[in-house]
């Protein structure tokens, strides 16, 4: 993939290849990625990686309505326009990720944080507050009232369900924070038992659900994505407090 732009008055063309696809989770805030701190992330993965940041349909600059359909299409439709891609996912997006990793052979590696493995996890309470704030802040578009956006989300989410679809993705690894109060710690746990190998558990001792907000997560993640895996692992990082 190549984009042309005008640097300094300068016609110039960047191409890009082996990309890491970065897809943010149900957004708590209005506007787009670039505007929040997935820009910062991306900035910071590009000492080491070419990152690609993108808004989900139905949130911040793109079009559409919200849908996790629409997300898993997005996914697919970004993944694929470039050769090979490594995708690293946050909450919700990792819906969409763990499908399209199962069903595009050039993806090179998954990395799922604080993703819902199934439904059942996401409690009334949670699915309450996702509602009202989206509705408040205008985070998701194309809501309609409360039932139907459960219903929505339940259809969605039975079809691309993360514990069906992970055991046919490898080269993934899962980080999650043992005190998140949004996805249950478990989530991932049931994930990794099923995913193919080489496979890594992460677990983040003392961590909550935004991890991406820890630079030692975010190491972590660039290192598994740069480095060549061989086994399966469990492993604990502690946040200092």
């Amino acid at each position: 993939m190549f984009v042309d732009i005008n640097i300094s008055g300068n016609f110039t063309r960047i191409y890009a290849e082996n990309v890491v696809l970065i897809c943010h989770g149900l957004p708590a805030e209005p506007g787009s990625v670039v505007e929040k701190n997935y820009d910062k992330l991306a900035k910071y993965f590009s000492k080491y990686v070419t990152p690609v940041i993108f808004d989900f349909s139905g949130c911040g600059l793109s079009r559409k309505e919200f849908r996790l359909k629409n997300w898993v299409e997005d996914v697919i439709n970004i993944a694929s326009s470039f050769s090979t891609v490594d995708i690293v996912a946050f909450s919700m997006g990792g819906v969409a990720a763990v499908y399209a990793a199962a069903n595009l052979r050039h993806v090179r590696s998954l990395t799922l944080v604080a993703t819902p493995c199934c439904f059942e996890v996401l409690s009334e309470n949670i699915l309450n507050k996702i509602y009202s704030n989206a509705k408040s802040k205008g985070t998701l578009r194309g809501l309609r009232d409360f039932g139907g956006f459960v219903m929505d989300l339940k259809e969605d989410m039975m079809e691309f369900e993360p514990l069906k679809w992970i055991e046919d993705v490898r080269n993934v690894m899962f980080v999650h924070g043992t005190k998140d109060d949004i996805i249950p710690f478990e989530s991932s746990e049931r994930m990794f038992r099923f995913a193919r190998s080489p496979k890594k558990l992460l677990r983040v001792v003392g961590g909550g659900h935004k991890l991406r907000q820890e630079k030692v997560v975010v190491d972590e993640i660039i290192r598994w994505i740069t480095t060549e895996k061989k086994k399966d692992s469990i492993e604990d990082l502690n946040l200092r407090a």
